[in-house]
């Protein structure tokens, strides 16, 4: 049985949430989080979590919804999560003029930190979908999605390149960050990856870009 409910979340706002069980279990507490749905082995093998992902896309109230997927990708340790976690922030307050908050307010939500080890891995999905209203009045489903970073120590080019054409094909926007004005080797890079999208396009005959009027 689905119930709805509205709960205070990290940031401050409350969101409506819908959660499913049976009139004979006590009511689940589920605190919303990043799910890992594109798994890097150590072979540099890449595993789909399927489970992970039907569970969020297709609960009671996103099934029948399209679908806004809003990503952010680039080099790692240049503050993709940091970014990430700031569009979390607003879409948990888009009602409040403060929505960015306090100074010294912690930011919380994908994991992020400073040095010069890679926090990311794979691509991580916020468990909560925000149900937006369009202009035109119809509702969609905002999934934010955080990817792993370009260039690490412990990753092949062939592991950046995938990751990043992976979330280019399925984003409806993607944020290339970049943390200091564009240089000719990071449209080199965007150029390179994004062709593996291409060339995944040509083998298989579907279109793998979305196209979104959000």
């Amino acid at each position: 049985m689905a119930k709805n409910r509205r709960d205070r979340n990290s940031w401050g706002g409350f969101s409506e949430k819908t959660y499913e069980w049976s009139s004979e279990e006590e009511e689940p507490v589920k605190k919303a989080g990043p799910v890992q749905v594109l798994i890097v082995k150590d072979d540099h093998s890449f595993e789909l979590d399927e489970t992970a992902l039907n569970r969020i896309l297709l609960s009671e109230a996103v099934r029948d919804k399209e679908v806004v997927a809003v990503s952010v990708a680039g080099a790692f340790r240049k503050g993709k999560s940091f970014l990430m976690d700031f569009m979390l922030r607003y879409m948990y307050n888009q009602e409040s003029v403060d929505w960015v908050g306090d100074y010294n307010e912690p930011l919380t939500g994908f994991s992020w930190r400073g040095g010069s080890e890679r926090e990311t891995t794979g691509i991580q999905i916020w468990s909560e979908i925000f149900l937006i209203n369009k202009p035109d009045g119809k509702k969609v489903a905002v999934l934010l999605m955080d990817t792993q970073g370009t260039f690490d120590s412990q990753s092949t080019l062939r592991d950046s390149a995938t990751v990043f054409a992976l979330s280019t094909m399925i984003s409806s926007i993607q944020v290339y960050n970049l943390s200091q004005n564009v240089q000719e080797d990071d449209l080199q890079h965007l150029q390179l990856f994004t062709e593996y999208g291409r060339l995944a396009m040509e083998e298989t005959f579907l279109k793998p870009f979305q196209v979104s009027e959000c």
